[in-house]
Parts: C-alpha cells; structure tokens; sequence
C-alpha cells in the first residue's frame, strides 16, 4: 500500500490517495466514504457502491487476471 500523508484544509484533515487506487474502489470525488475503526486500523468504506463490489471480489478477479491475464488480452484482440 502507498503511504499518504494527511494534511489540513479548510479546517479539517484530509489525504489524497492516488487516482488509481480510488479507480479501482470506484471513488471519485464526492463520493461519500465511511469511516470505520477496526482494531488494526482505520476502513474507509464507500458509501452507495454497487451492492456487486466487494474486496473478496476484487482479489477474486486479481487471481484470475494473474493467472489469466494474457489468454483474456489475446481474446481482446479478436
């Protein structure tokens, strides 16, 4: 994971995170973020994502492009 830093703005806290990691948790800007504390840390959970998304999908489809990635890119090119 990138390390970000929080900075002030406004009068509140703030962090960036970079675009293609928000992409891929579909954040945007003015998408609305919960902030859960867990006992390792702090969650950042989107608020009215597709009920579709989930983190055991993404690893899910993280497996498969892995595995295969390159037979999926060859049947793009058809």
């Amino acid at each position: 994971m990138v390390a970000q830093h929080l900075f002030d703005h406004e009068g509140e806290l703030a962090i960036t995170i970079p675009k293609d990691l928000a992409e891929r948790y579909h954040l945007a800007a003015g998408v609305e973020v919960e902030i859960v504390p867990d006992e390792v840390g702090l969650v950042l959970q989107p608020v009215g994502v597709a009920p579709w998304f989930s983190l055991g999908w993404e690893q899910a489809l993280d497996a498969v492009l892995e595995h295969y990635g390159i037979a999926l890119g060859h049947l793009d090119d058809e």
